[in-house]
């Protein structure tokens, strides 16, 4: 067995980790890096036990998030110069991606603390860079990325080619109503709206109920009938919404 280097620098603890064949050299290569840098953080007078590994990952994490914009202005520039759309346009296309690029990767971190497992993150933003590589517009891609949810490699390309056929992953209604309840979840305080207009809703159509049922007035039976229409329908559209939520958890 071939004897490890230890490195005295992090230079070369990070240049050892890089080159490292196999998965176990690589993790202590990388124990070597922790090791630098908590040396180097106690020489700097941090006193903080896990600075080393919270502050390596976090360099990591935020390498990776400057990436994934990267490639999104890089799109969108591309797609830019191929339709001659230069100027304040082509500039409020690059905010308006990177707006919805910054809040789809705020989802996809909660969903993944939510799953650690789930690789909801680089899923996440694989289904926005293919879609905006599709000539989607942001707004469009971000929800459809939502919609297509955490997939895996086989289904995600049988959507996709959906989506390039007919311009959705599975038809237009059930599109329309996941990404209403998207835009309702995102809005502060959006689901328990959706539960409170249930339950009025529901009180409202027991109300409505035992006046009809009642002896009551003319005018209070068609009061009463136009009330019950009414607290259905918005106990069906809460209803539908309630579920797609569920539903959503799982994407």
């Amino acid at each position: 067995m071939e004897e490890r280097q230890i490195p005295e620098t992090l230079e070369e603890a990070y240049r050892l980790r890089d080159s490292a064949e196999g998965l176990t050299d690589r993790d202590f290569y990388q124990e070597q890096v922790y090791r630098l840098r908590r040396e180097e953080y106690r020489s700097r007078g941090i006193r903080t036990e896990i600075s080393a590994r919270r502050r390596e990952r976090q360099s990591a994490i935020e390498f990776s998030r400057e990436m994934f914009f990267l490639e999104v202005s890089e799109i969108t520039e591309g797609r830019n110069g191929s339709r001659r759309n230069s100027g304040r346009d082509g500039r409020n296309i690059q905010q308006e991606a990177r707006r919805y690029a910054t809040r789809l990767d705020t989802h996809a971190f909660l969903k993944q603390l939510a799953s650690p497992h789930s690789g909801a993150v680089d899923l996440y933003r694989r289904n926005y860079l293919e879609l905006l590589r599709m000539n989607k517009p942001p707004a469009e891609a971000y929800y459809l990325s939502r919609v297509i949810g955490v997939a895996g490699e086989e289904e995600f390309r049988r959507t996709v080619e959906r989506v390039r056929e007919t311009g959705y992953p599975k038809g237009r209604l059930p599109y329309v109503v996941e990404r209403a309840a998207i835009q309702i979840r995102d809005l502060p305080g959006g689901m328990i709206l959706i539960l409170l207009t249930f339950f009025a809703s529901l009180f409202a159509f027991v109300w409505a109920t035992n006046e009809w049922a009642g002896d009551a007035s003319t005018g209070t039976i068609f009061l009463a009938t136009f009330g019950l229409i009414a607290a259905g329908g918005l106990m069906l559209i809460s209803a539908v919404f309630i579920v797609t939520f569920i539903r959503s958890m799982n994407k």
